[in-house]
């Protein structure tokens, strides 16, 4: 469980990173705003896998 929790911290890192690239008024050039997207891409799709992870655990 302990494995979990810290790959959900990693994944909500990556994507705060991600939303502040793509969001940001700071590197506002157009390889941070894509880089930004790719990163919550990257989250949302790891935020999938943990969810069905858990949600099959939950019915053994």
């Amino acid at each position: 469980m302990e494995d979990l929790s810290r790959i959900e911290l990693t994944a909500g890192i990556i994507g705060g990173i991600g939303l502040g690239l793509l969001l940001g008024s700071e590197y506002s050039g157009r390889y941070a705003t894509l880089l930004g997207a790719g990163l919550i891409s990257i989250f949302i799709v790891v935020l999938g896998a943990l969810s069905y992870q858990i949600k099959k655990k939950l019915g053994e």
